[in-house]
């Protein structure tokens, strides 16, 4: 949670993207040159909510904020060092980490999106194998690597996507073995 926040404030962006990258393994399009961070009027925003439904209101910055932040939204109740809140730092009214996906999945809170990424366990397996080749092999994956991963999440698959698996996968792979 806090390197997905300033160590003041929470972004829902920022969790969003993290999610997108380095659970389920799809990263979004970077932002066109030209796009501002966020909308230049904002004054009529009382919440990070209403911000960002104001900034998505720009056509250039929907196509990706549609799919990004409905991934940081249920992180909300986290506050920049991870603890659980109800209340944002002098805010009246509870933390909505309510969210829709961009394919039109209500997420009321961390625990239906929790049971949202379990119905993209292939992603998070196959984003997890992708960061476990990496690291344990040193080196970036390149695109002749594809079919030892394709065959890491087939196996770990019908292995029941266990850790131990993962791992002992992992070190067995050609990918490992030759470095």
């Amino acid at each position: 949670m806090t390197a997905t926040a300033n160590g003041v404030d929470t972004s829902p962006v920022v969790r969003g993207v993290w999610v997108l990258e380095s659970v389920l393994g799809t990263p979004p399009s970077p932002p066109p040159p030209d796009v501002e961070p966020l909308s230049p009027d904002l004054r009529a925003a009382k919440t990070i909510r209403e911000q960002m439904d104001i900034h998505r209101k720009q056509p250039a910055c929907n196509s990706c904020h549609r799919k990004i932040d409905p991934m940081g939204f249920p992180f909300e109740n986290f506050d920049p060092i991870g603890r659980w809140r109800d209340k944002y730092p002098k805010a009246r009214d509870n933390i909505d980490a309510a969210t829709t996906t961009s394919t039109g999945e209500e997420i009321k809170d961390i625990v239906a999106f929790k049971k949202l990424l379990l119905t993209r366990e292939k992603d998070v397996a196959r984003s997890l194998t992708e960061k476990l080749l990496t690291y344990s092999s040193g080196r970036i994956l390149e695109p002749t690597d594809r079919g030892e991963v394709d065959s890491i999440v087939d196996k770990l698959g019908k292995q029941g996507n266990r850790l131990r698996d993962l791992i002992r996968l992992v070190v067995q792979s050609e990918v490992f073995l030759t470095k």
